[in-house]
């Protein structure tokens, strides 16, 4: 069997290769300014007047997490059943109002249709 030979003669395929790529890079950019290394533990003046301004809390907040009992679970489990009967309400009223648009836009198109005949 012969190797099949390509059409580009002359052209090492994997030198064209790494011509074409690389023309596609556009050109590295250099950095407008250096970057700032600031070592761990230092504190910037004007972070911390900022962090301040904005984060003033006084004393301790607490949260308190309850269990829930059987109550719970089913006054729980009837909140979310109520939800989603309105939503399958809303979403029922929202198609049961386009049958009769439908109903009224096919008979205007029956009707015209009779008509320009």
């Amino acid at each position: 069997m012969v190797p099949r030979q390509s059409y580009m003669v002359g052209v090492n395929p994997k030198a064209s290769n790494r011509a074409m790529i690389q023309q596609l890079k556009p050109p590295a950019e250099t950095p407008r300014s250096e970057p700032e290394i600031i070592p761990p533990g230092h504190i910037d003046e004007r972070s911390a007047r900022a962090a301040r301004a904005y984060f003033q809390v006084h004393g301790t907040h607490h949260v308190y997490v309850g269990k829930l009992g059987s109550r719970g679970i089913i006054l729980l489990a009837l909140v979310i059943a109520f939800l989603t009967a309105v939503i399958l309400i809303v979403l029922l009223g929202a198609v049961l109002i386009w049958i009769p648009v439908v109903a009224v836009l096919v008979a205007a198109g029956v009707v015209s249709g009779l008509l320009r005949r």
